[in-house]
């Protein structure tokens, strides 16, 4: 008994918060990952990834700063928790911008424009605001309400929202169809896959040192 309690004591001893290291490389791997499932399922996009895999690397990094700014001790819990906060937030966005936007646009249009993402960003850059102000103020409450939080949890909700959630910010203002459907559901995926895999290669490194670092 008294063996195992030392070697939990140790356990959580050594269980060490993320670095804002491990969470840009992370990202940028992540990203590595995203675009292989994009190019399979949906349609190639490596002609961007260099600029991908620094936005990557740019959210991996503010979301670890921001998390050891805002939970005042680390465990596996409280990074899950904090990661899928941050994703429904971005999930929620898509589903306002359905309920609060006009459509403007039809999915045929867009597609035959060469300029689709520059129409479509001037109606939605309110709301995408908007929801970077929202999801500072719901992460910050749910997870401390520490003021040395504010400005990280911004900067991260601001990257967060114009470099993955603009996907889901413009879905209001194009037409409804089975073809706007598909390409919501498959936002919503990515999102969530982006956010899933970040924080369980996040979460594993961790687990990771804990081990190297125990006795046993």
């Amino acid at each position: 008994m008294s063996d195992r309690l030392t070697l939990g004591l140790v356990s959580t001893r050594t269980l060490k918060p993320p670095s804002v290291a491990l969470g840009a490389l992370v990202g940028a791997v992540t990203v590595l990952g995203f675009a292989v499932i994009h190019d399979i399922f949906i349609v190639d996009i490596w002609d961007s990834i260099r600029r991908m895999v620094i936005a990557g690397a740019l959210c991996g990094l503010c979301l670890t700063w921001s998390y050891n700014k805002a939970v005042g001790h680390h465990s596996t819990g409280r990074w899950w928790a904090y990661i899928g906060s941050c994703a429904a937030v971005l999930v929620a966005l898509g589903g306002v911008s359905f309920v609060v936007l006009d459509p403007r646009f039809t999915m045929a249009e867009l597609i035959a424009a060469d300029d689709a993402l520059a129409r479509l960003i001037p109606p939605v850059l309110p709301l995408m605001i908007v929801a970077s102000l929202v999801g500072t103020l719901v992460v910050w409450v749910g997870f401390g309400r520490r003021w040395r939080a504010i400005i990280p949890i911004l900067v991260t909700q601001v990257l967060l929202v114009f470099l993955v959630g603009h996907n889901l910010a413009i879905l209001g203002v194009v037409e409804m169809s089975s073809d706007l459907l598909t390409v919501a559901w498959e936002f919503v995926g990515l999102t969530l896959f982006l956010a899933a895999t970040f924080a369980a290669g996040v979460a594993l490194v961790g687990w990771v040192r804990a081990r190297a670092a125990s006795p046993i």
